[in-house]
């Protein structure tokens, strides 16, 4: 896998993605990448597929333990279909998402029932 991110501006884009492992994936979710609208983790697999993991919505102030919070969009890009297939999903199921990415590669058909909007 390769990861790209984006923390506030701070990371690597995806045309510069960088060679990871689960171990360095999990840790770059969650090290480098804070609760803040607008901040991802992008994943390619060896197919050249995509999934990206996007803060929709920013933490709130005062949350003590924000892993119940569906305000993470677990996107798969088509670019041959003009959209994506996606779904929320909370902050606390992302390890065992890209755990399962790392597994199964970035195929949005393992991934259960998603929705394609386009874009």
């Amino acid at each position: 896998m390769r990861a790209f991110w984006d923390d506030c501006g701070q990371g690597i884009p995806s045309d510069q993605a960088t060679p990871v492992n689960l171990w360095e994936a999990s840790r770059i979710w969650s090290d480098e990448i804070r609760g803040v609208q607008g901040n991802f983790l992008g994943l390619i697999d060896d197919e050249g597929r995509t999934i990206q993991f996007y803060f929709d919505a920013g933490i709130p102030d005062g949350v003590d333990d924000a892993s119940h919070l569906c305000i993470v969009l677990m996107d798969f890009p088509q670019l041959d279909l003009g959209g994506s297939y996606g779904r929320h999903v909370a902050i606390g199921e992302v390890h065992r998402l890209i755990k399962m990415a790392f597994e199964v590669g970035a195929d949005h058909r393992h991934f259960g029932e998603l929705n394609f909007t386009a874009r």
